[in-house]
């Protein structure tokens, strides 16, 4: 005889499987996305102060709470500042380029990305360092060779891109952080268009600073200095972020 936790009771005659809900978004990222939008478009520009958190609240018709949380989320991404007894400021403005670029994914999951990858491709530069043989040395120079000669052309950019990370990810002689970062490659993949995007319709200054990101990064790894293996890569991860997020550095 089955217990009572394994009986298999009669369903009401009138019980109807439902399908799940459809996911809506939450409120606060209807306001995130609106303030983020609205900021790209140049409504509100670097210093400016934005709408205190009942304004907002009136305007889009939430409460404040919402409106608070979709700041934080600005804040965090490195968007607007808040400044205690003064209010909420726009720190920097990303173009509306971005937005554009960043139509099939938000804004914040490519930052969100780009946090994983700074926690990881730092720890695989500085294992690199110590762990590359020859081979992978050599693997991560072509590498890099491919990114300079495809830069204008975004689909082999990007790819090149990636291959040169996940080289480095190779070389650190750590399967786990290979792993990672080819778990997630179409999402980092996606952000490499993004910042590449950017720095090709720059100026060509700026696309050279972005090559000489990843010859530190090969240098240190070459010569075994982990310490500035990490910090390159650190480096180069900061300054796509920057170049992501401030439109001043589209130059």
């Amino acid at each position: 005889m089955l217990s009572p936790a394994f009986v298999e009771w009669p369903r009401p005659m009138n019980a109807i499987d439902h399908p799940s809900p459809i996911e809506r978004p939450r409120l606060s990222d209807t306001v995130y996305g609106e303030l983020l939008d609205e900021i790209m478009a140049g409504r509100f520009s670097a210093g400016d102060r934005l709408p205190t958190e009942n304004q907002l609240a009136q305007r889009f018709a939430v409460s404040r709470p919402v409106v608070r949380e979709a700041l934080q989320r600005l804040q965090s991404d490195g968007v607007v500042i808040a400044r205690q007894g003064s209010g909420t400021y726009v720190q920097r403005s990303p173009s509306q380029r971005v937005a554009e670029l960043t139509q099939r994914q938000s804004l914040h999951e490519v930052l969100q990305v780009m946090e994983f990858r700074m926690a990881i491709e730092e720890l695989s530069a500085r294992l690199a360092a110590r762990h590359r043989t020859e081979e992978q040395i050599r693997e991560i120079e072509r590498a890099r060779r491919a990114l300079s000669d495809s830069f204008g052309e975004g689909g082999l950019a990007k790819q090149a891109d990636f291959a040169f990370h996940h080289a480095i990810a190779v070389a650190s002689g750590n399967g786990l952080l290979v792993e990672a970062i080819d778990q997630l490659k179409d999402r980092v993949v996606s952000g490499m268009n993004v910042t590449l995007s950017l720095t090709r319709e720059a100026s060509e200054k700026r696309r050279d600073r972005v090559l000489d990101e990843h010859d530190r990064i090969v240098h240190a790894i070459r010569v075994g200095d982990s310490d500035s293996a990490a910090i390159a890569m650190r480096y180069h991860l900061d300054q796509a972020r920057n170049r992501l997020l401030d439109r001043q550095l589209d130059r």
